[in-house]
């Protein structure tokens, strides 16, 4: 199946693989290319994998199955994640590869010149544009692998030596993710997304909680995110929010990031609830993956399109994830406590349209949101009801 790129070129000039899952590459240069640095690269005894992954951080925390699966295929390889610095807090939590590599645009150079001193029998690219093209090029690796669509950029795709044919459009991402690591040999089920927090800031989550006297139950709420367009507005979560803390009298703790407009989110919604003694905010205050490990402690999530709603199904919490401009047929969790609720639908709402126009947040009444959660709750059933032990603890 795999045949170096130096026979390619020079015994089968003519040849290109032909597996169900890659097509050819049309352009010639490529075996040039190969040739060249084939003749520079030494014998390597352990396969050497570099992957390339330079989206956000929920991207990269969706390539994680891919990432389980690429070790289970190829278990004594030594696996190289490149990621982008904006996910470089995710990186103590990925024991599945072997080194980190931290791409930072402004100071790029330190990245290029260890590739430039490197070799790798595989390179793996996530992401697909022309910088993890480049950086395909510069890791010299004798199979550059990544999906069917870069062939639309034709002054890049000549760089790799294999695409494959996956749908992003028709995929939920997990198994879009999947699919290059199918191509190098992984065959079994598709791994469930993975992080495993370090022990230190497991410890720390306790101490954090006392600090700003939380020692009650509680729900995460994480309304924000990088796109302002997925805000659902403050008003709406606040009636939300106080009706649960109501119903089921836990107290509710705000996380998300330190971008201003996050902060600035939720400080407006805080406002709408007024004064109450059972809300408790982080949000800007502590590393995503304590906030991680808040979300794991936590009864259920709720929150809008984003990485932490990849952390609740990491984990296997309850939750409900709003969305409106995105679809969420490939974002929404798999789990079976997570549950997906949509702008401009009803609080049955199932995703299953990867074609499906978004709405404005606007469009999700509270009233949907509640309908859906009354719902919900009878199927989460360690989620404690109005006269559960939590409202002993008040």
């Amino acid at each position: 199946m795999y045949r170096s790129a130096l026979l390619e070129a020079v015994a089968f000039p003519e040849f290109y693989p032909a597996t169900q899952q890659s097509r050819p590459i049309p352009f010639r240069f490529a075996n040039f290319y190969d040739l060249f640095f084939a003749s520079l690269r030494p014998g390597l005894g352990m396969k050497s994998v570099l992957v390339v992954q330079l989206k956000r951080i929920g991207d990269l925390i969706l390539t994680t199955p891919a990432l389980v699966a690429l070790r289970q295929a190829m278990p004594q390889a030594k696996i190289t994640l490149l990621i982008d610095r904006y996910s470089e807090e995710v990186a103590p939590a990925l024991p599945m590869v072997d080194e980190i590599l931290t791409y930072d645009r402004e100071r790029s150079l330190p990245i290029w010149l260890k590739l430039l001193f490197r070799e790798y029998d595989y390179c793996l690219d996530f992401t697909g544009n022309d910088r993890s093209a480049l950086v395909a090029f510069f890791s010299k690796a004798a199979d550059r692998v990544s999906f069917s669509f870069v062939a639309r950029r034709r002054h890049s795709a000549w760089i790799y030596t294999d695409l494959v044919s996956s749908s992003v459009r028709d995929l939920h991402t997990i198994d879009h993710y999947l699919d290059l690591s199918r191509f190098v040999g992984f065959s079994g089920p598709a791994p469930e997304p993975t992080i495993r927090l370090p022990e230190d800031v497991v410890r720390s989550v306790p101490e954090i909680l006392r600090e700003i006297g939380l020692s009650m139950p509680f729900f995460v709420v994480h309304p924000g995110t990088a796109r302002r367009e997925k805000y659902w507005p403050a008003e709406r979560w606040a009636e939300l929010i106080r009706y649960l803390c109501d119903r089921l009298r836990l107290a509710c703790l705000f996380t998300g990031g330190s971008d201003r407009s996050e902060i600035e989110h939720i400080r407006a919604i805080r406002k709408e609830l007024g004064q109450t003694d059972f809300i408790f905010n982080l949000a800007g205050q502590i590393p995503f993956l304590v906030t991680a490990a808040m979300i794991r402690q936590s009864r259920f999530f709720l929150g809008v399109d984003t990485a932490a709603a990849h952390v609740a199904s990491v984990f296997g919490r309850p939750e409900l994830v709003l969305f409106g401009p995105t679809n969420p047929f490939h974002w929404h969790p798999r789990h079976p406590l997570g549950r997906v609720l949509r702008a401009g639908s009803e609080s049955s709402y199932q995703p299953s349209d990867p074609k499906e126009s978004g709405h404005p947040m606007s469009d999700l009444s509270t009233r949907t949101v509640i309908d859906a959660m009354e719902g919900f709750l009878d199927r989460w059933g360690e989620v404690p009801a109005g006269t559960g032990s939590c409202r002993a603890e008040l």
